[in-house]
């Protein structure tokens, strides 16, 4: 019993870590910060818990000492299960450093569990020493079980249980199978080992009825998925008259996508709008590539022949969304209907990218990871290499970027830009907020051409396109293109630094 005690425990501390990020996401996003954070802490408090757990045993040696141990973690999982909402919105509205909001949403929510989960080890190590003369080998295979039962928790966690159980139910299980496995070592005097095993087994199928948790009065809905906290939910925008919008957000604070409910295919953020520059730059387009899907906002808008495309009956369309809940969300909520122009791909972008061998007339790039910064894979030179590749003579890129374009905060666009504009003859910037204050963060539409473009060429062979009413008309997007020198000193990144190094000025650059 000591040796599976040991080996599930090392599992279920790792299911712990595992579903600890989905936890944390929509109070303070899925970062690196994030991440670093949670182990960070984590590790803290088993360490801590190791600490009191051999002392411990080394004052009050029993089965029952174990047990209560083990119950320890059962409890603190569920009181993670049930008060974790509760302390990350107190983070969320209280702490507007993403560093000490991520380290407190960790300690607030996984610092109890964890710290008894410490402390299962050596106790465990302790009962099981007989004699000095073998205690060496004791402790090396208990510990062996425990990486052992790790291993095998970080693959069913990451692997099995996020894709197919939300982050309030696996804590559940967490703790039902802590508690049973506190009351098989020590099934004396666990009245209330069993009472709280009950609840816990209770609170499991409560949570299964209402995992997705959903609010039919305000029309909000909760998704999680193995890449992606989803939350979808309905708003109105007073700046169009009060018209009604169904929104996407899967950071804490803001919104990834949105649609207005009376009319699914016009675009609504202003920065997709930008997007209508691909039209203007390449009118006879027929093949398009978007990398990342979201809400299907821009590909809607295209499919509808909204867009300036001479002929968008004969569009064909791939999208490549490295999360299929997004899509799936997008069919429920955002109005995604089945198209034979449309064929979806659900994998990495940059993946895509170095495998397929087709050119596009028109790829547009709109891919994050947590808190808008774009995945370092997709900002670097070798990436660049790769859309040059797949973009057809006459074609262009569009990308957009979250940064400013000028002074320290405008590191990240210099980085992209300087990697566009070596695989690139031409790279125009737009600023899609604020273009006469380029040294302020934003949304920024990148241009990137294979060839040299003819300024003075007429808008296109039907003249200036008028976009779909209330929106932007392209001769006003035009002029927020940025005139200032494009000379930076930021280097590009490029995928030949290490690792560590190369995401490390990635966050720098955020």
């Amino acid at each position: 019993m000591l040796e599976l005690t040991v080996f599930l425990s090392g599992a279920l501390v790792m299911v712990l870590e595992m579903v600890g990020a989905r936890v944390l996401a929509p109070y303070v996003g899925t970062s690196a910060v994030v991440w670093t954070s949670l182990i960070g802490v984590v590790l803290a408090c088993l360490a801590l818990g190791a600490w009191a757990g051999g002392r411990m045993a080394d004052r009050h040696l029993s089965r029952r000492g174990l047990a209560l141990a083990l119950a320890g973690a059962g409890g603190g999982s569920a009181l993670t299960a049930l008060c974790h909402p509760l302390v990350g919105q107190w983070v969320t509205e209280g702490i507007g450093n993403l560093y000490v909001a991520a380290v407190a949403a960790a300690v607030g929510i996984f610092a109890l569990p964890a710290f008894f989960f410490g402390m299962i080890s050596p106790y465990a190590i302790r009962l099981r020493i007989g004699s000095l003369d073998t205690s060496g080998a004791t402790v090396g295979r208990l510990y062996a079980l425990s990486t052992a039962g790790s291993i095998l928790g970080t693959f069913l966690g990451g692997f099995v249980l996020i894709s197919f159980f939300g982050s309030s139910s696996i804590l559940w299980g967490v703790a039902v199978c802590m508690l049973a496995l506190s009351l098989c070592n020590a099934p004396g005097g666990a009245r209330g080992r069993a009472a709280l095993l009950a609840l816990c087994i209770l609170g499991t199928v409560v949570n299964g009825m209402y995992g997705t948790w959903r609010d039919d009065r305000s029309s909000t809905h909760l998704v999680e998925s193995p890449y992606n906290s989803i939350r979808i939910y309905e708003g109105t925008d007073w700046g169009e008259g009060g018209r009604a919008v169904r929104l996407m957000a899967t950071d804490p604070g803001y919104s990834q996508s949105g649609m207005y409910l009376d009319a699914p295919d016009e675009l609504y953020f202003q920065y997709t709008r930008f997007y209508a520059l691909g039209p203007y730059f390449a009118p006879h387009a027929s093949s398009i590539l978007m990398l990342g899907g979201g809400g299907y906002s821009v590909p809607k808008w295209i499919l509808a022949g909204k867009s300036a495309l001479s002929a968008p009956e004969d569009v064909r369309m791939t999208v490549v969304e490295i999360d299929p809940a997004m899509t799936g969300a997008a069919r429920r909520w955002f109005a995604l209907g089945d198209d034979p122009r449309l064929s979806v791909r659900h994998e990495d972008a940059r993946a895509f990218l170095n495998r397929q061998g087709e050119r596009f007339d028109l790829i547009f790039v709109d891919v994050f990871n947590s808190h808008y910064a774009v995945p370092f894979q997709m900002g670097t030179v070798e990436a660049a290499q790769a859309l040059r590749r797949a973009v057809a003579p006459g074609g262009a890129v569009l990308m957009n970027v979250i940064s400013a374009v000028e002074g320290e905060d405008g590191r990240l666009f210099q980085s992209i830009f300087r990697a566009l504009s070596a695989s690139f003859a031409e790279v125009q910037v737009y600023c899609v907020s604020r273009p006469d204050r380029p040294g302020e963060v934003q949304n920024l539409m990148v241009a990137a051409f294979p060839e040299k473009r003819d300024s003075a060429a007429p808008l296109n062979a039907s003249g200036a396109p008028a976009l779909t009413h209330g929106q932007a008309a392209v001769e006003t997007m035009l002029a927020a293109r940025y005139t200032g020198p494009l000379d930076f000193a930021t280097p590009p990144l490029t995928d030949d630094f290490a690792p560590v190094e190369r995401y490390a000025l990635m966050l720098l650059r955020q």
